[in-house]
């Protein structure tokens, strides 16, 4: 029995972790209303738990063998509750974005730590708890932006942070009860300083982005180019330091392949497209569409549903397809569906048709999904053939890029919109050219592997 108790606890925190993820960007048109702050502020508090998370993520597996998998376990989860309700008490934006910051280097450490403790449980069965374990995170997609709404429409977007403090206190109890300590088998060494420039080069880098939204001026001019020379020197530092390291983030000859270099590529304009418009949709909805709350994350269903669906036929049939063609409709969809976000309701009063703009929309991110589920199994796979004896370094640095690419888009979404003259035409620039990105994206795909045989690394 106990094995099983410990299964659930570990699936309930990537639960709560899902959630949490997905409501805050229902919460978005909220912070805006009730600390008084612009869209660039706001959106700081979904990218830096984003940069947080793809900071510390490739830390904690060895952490997890350092110091054990029960101690990274427990101080995450300590870290992640304390910091929701730390969030939830914020009295200002800025204290906000920092609690959220540290939500989400205590959330890094869930699915690596998570995944060892299932399969440490269940060594027999261990392919089929770490797929289950994977399946939770869709889950969270579904139930975060429909209870996020509902929360936030009847209470207050606080209780999206409260509503983790119970379930963070009965995993703390469970596993300080039930889970024992593991053997630490080794005590790798742990890249801290290469963690420590690859933060500083994307934090100084969103930091120049969020300046130039703000109102024009020499002085505000010279704080850019501070902020992104700054930037570049610490990716320079990172870069340089990978080669020396022992044990690095980030396989500095991986580089020099060119089907890597077009994979991460890829995930990264994946990231800062499919991401960051996921997470801004709710404020369209509110602003653009005039929907309430409560409806701005219930909207978000179908495109999570269509992803799942589609992606559980394409993995299917990946080997009868191969990569390269699902990632090519995937790319197609998407970009088609972000040009109809801007232009559904004229398009539908153009050829005659009568929906509302809730229908409509829902539509457009059913078929959104549907790309995000073409898209998401080929060109994991696609990665995981670049280097098949290592899978796990392959998929961390693939989430490494997406999530990069994630917090960059929600970036440039923000500034697109405080910069333009009216919400209806920065969200037209954003949707214009992030679908174009899409579009531009496709050659990318013609590098990498093809799951058929015959590829060979170029």
């Amino acid at each position: 029995m106990r094995p099983y108790v410990i299964f659930a606890s570990a699936g309930l925190s990537l639960l709560m972790y899902a959630i949490d993820g997905s409501a805050v960007a229902v919460a978005f048109p909220n912070f805006m209303k009730e600390f008084g702050t612009n869209v660039l502020w706001a959106g700081w508090t979904i990218s830096i738990y984003l940069v947080a998370i793809t900071s510390v993520m490739p830390l904690s597996g060895k952490l997890s063998d350092s110091f054990g998998s029960k101690k990274v376990f427990l101080s995450s989860l300590i870290l992640f509750t304390g910091s929701s309700l730390a969030c939830g008490f914020a009295p200002n934006i800025y204290t906000l974005i920092a609690f959220r910051f540290l939500q989400g280097v205590g959330g890094a450490s869930f699915i690596p730590t998570a995944t060892a403790i299932v399969s440490d449980q269940f060594p027999e069965s261990r392919q089929s708890v770490v797929g289950l374990t994977a399946s939770i995170f869709p889950i969270g997609g579904i139930v975060g932006p429909n209870l996020g709404g509902w929360i936030i429409s009847r209470y207050s977007w606080r209780y999206i942070f409260y509503i983790n403090l119970p379930i963070g206190i009965l995993l703390i109890g469970l596993i300080l009860l039930l889970l024992k300590d593991s053997k630490v088998l080794s005590r790798p060494h742990i890249d801290f300083v290469g963690a420590s420039f690859f933060f500083g080069g994307i934090l100084f880098l969103m930091i120049g982005l969020n300046l130039i939204g703000q109102k024009l001026s020499v002085g505000l001019l010279l704080l850019t180019a501070l902020s992104w020379g700054i930037s570049i020197g610490f990716l320079f530092l990172f870069l340089r330091h990978e080669k020396k390291d022992p044990s690095p983030i980030l396989d500095i000859t991986l580089l020099k392949s060119r089907p890597f270099l077009a994979a991460n590529l890829y995930n990264t304009v994946v990231g800062v497209a499919v991401f960051g418009i996921f997470n801004i949709i709710p404020y369209y909805a509110t602003s653009m569409l005039k929907l309430s709350t409560m409806v701005s994350g219930m909207i978000l269903t179908p495109c999570a549903v269509g992803n799942i669906c589609t992606a559980v036929v394409v993995s299917f049939n990946l080997r009868r397809w191969g990569y390269r063609w699902p990632m090519v409709l995937g790319l197609i969809v998407t970009s088609l569906t972000t040009f109809l976000l801007d232009q559904g309701l004229q398009l539908q009063r153009v050829i005659g048709i009568h929906f509302g703009s809730v229908e409509t929309i829902i539509f457009i991110l059913m078929l959104f999904g549907i790309g995000m589920g073409f898209i998401f199994p080929s060109s994991n796979n696609a990665c995981i053939e670049l280097m098949p004896d290592k899978v796990a370094t392959i998929t961390g640095l693939r989430g490494m890029f997406r999530s990069i690419g994630g917090a960059l888009g929600i970036s440039l979404i923000t500034v697109i919109l405080h910069l333009s003259s009216t919400p209806a035409n920065g969200f037209r620039m954003v949707f214009l050219s992030f679908g174009l990105g899409l579009l531009f994206t496709i050659p990318l795909a013609f590098l990498m592997p093809t799951g058929r045989k015959g590829w060979r690394e170029g």
